[in-house]
């Protein structure tokens, strides 16, 4: 017999248990109920959980002329992959942060707020590589002659997917 902790997360998925009692326990205030619980024997499986695969990098001390002045930007960029792509289907990180500063060099409106620029960004992105599932950039722009602050702007996309329908390609506007 376990005792099992309400309080605290609990994940039971794909064995069975029978609940022999519920009962409040008076030793750990924090526990809202403890359940006293029996494992069958008769049904055992192996769960492997979801396999959800991310990657990070940073791009430090970018310099961009933006918004009528020179600016530093330290840009991390996370994304997680598809699942089930094949070993040669992940990409040279170099490769999209290459992307990325060839983005951020020739972006036409140097006047667009920071925010627009990140959301653009991850756009581009998800739609050059199909094997990415969702992309988080997060953009810190250093203070400056003009903007004495430290602001930051957090964009997190993730592909489109209609009901019932593989739409690899599909990037969320």
């Amino acid at each position: 017999m376990r005792l099992l902790n309400l309080a605290r997360p609990l994940t039971l998925t794909l064995f069975v248990f029978f609940f022999s009692s519920i009962a409040l326990n008076a030793q750990q205030p924090d526990a809202i109920a403890t359940v006293q619980c029996v494992q069958t024997s008769a049904l055992k499986f192996i769960n492997r959980g979801t396999l959800v695969e991310e990657f990070s990098f940073l791009i430090q001390d970018f310099k961009i002329n933006h918004q009528s002045e020179l600016n530093n930007l330290n840009i991390k960029v996370r994304y997680c992959y598809e699942t089930g792509i094949t070993e040669s289907q992940y990409p040279d990180f170099q490769l999209i942060l290459n992307d990325i500063k060839n983005f951020l060099n020739n972006y036409p409106d140097e006047e667009a707020y920071w925010e627009i620029l990140n959301k653009e960004l991850t756009h581009m992105v998800l739609q050059k590589y199909p094997m990415l599932s969702s992309i988080t950039s997060e953009m810190q722009v250093s203070p400056s002659a003009m903007i004495p602050f430290l602001r930051s702007t957090t964009v997190t996309r993730q592909r489109f997917r209609p009901f019932g329908l593989d739409s690899k390609k599909n990037v969320s506007p």
